[in-house]
């Protein structure tokens, strides 16, 4: 029995010593991040003001979608080309329609 409380002894001081040593750890990290904060704004040039730029308008253009939708086709195509080992130019897509999932 006097064994076991020896190692039950050694196992506890072991971990007290391991938190201790980890939240010195923590506090040293927490320090060291505050005072390179404080050096970086100490040594940031300050900021010029923007000179001030026209706000685009509320129309939006509809070949930006289309580019983006191209892409989109592009690089599915292009996955499944590499998964069924064959090259792009086999496949062709008829149709494409996004799909909700719900989780």
């Amino acid at each position: 029995m006097s064994n076991f409380l020896g190692g039950l002894n050694t196992f506890a001081i072991g971990v007290i010593m391991v938190f201790v040593a980890l939240m010195l750890l923590i506090a040293l990290i927490e320090l060291v991040s505050k005072l390179v904060t404080k050096l970086e704004q100490k040594n940031a040039p300050a900021p010029t003001p923007a000179p001030a730029v026209a706000q685009p308008t509320a129309i939006e253009p509809v070949e930006e979608a289309m580019v983006d939708d191209l892409e989109l086709v592009a690089v599915i195509v292009a996955t499944i080309a590499a998964s069924l080992g064959t090259t792009t130019d086999k496949l062709q897509v008829r149709s494409l329609r996004r799909v909700e999932r719900h989780r």
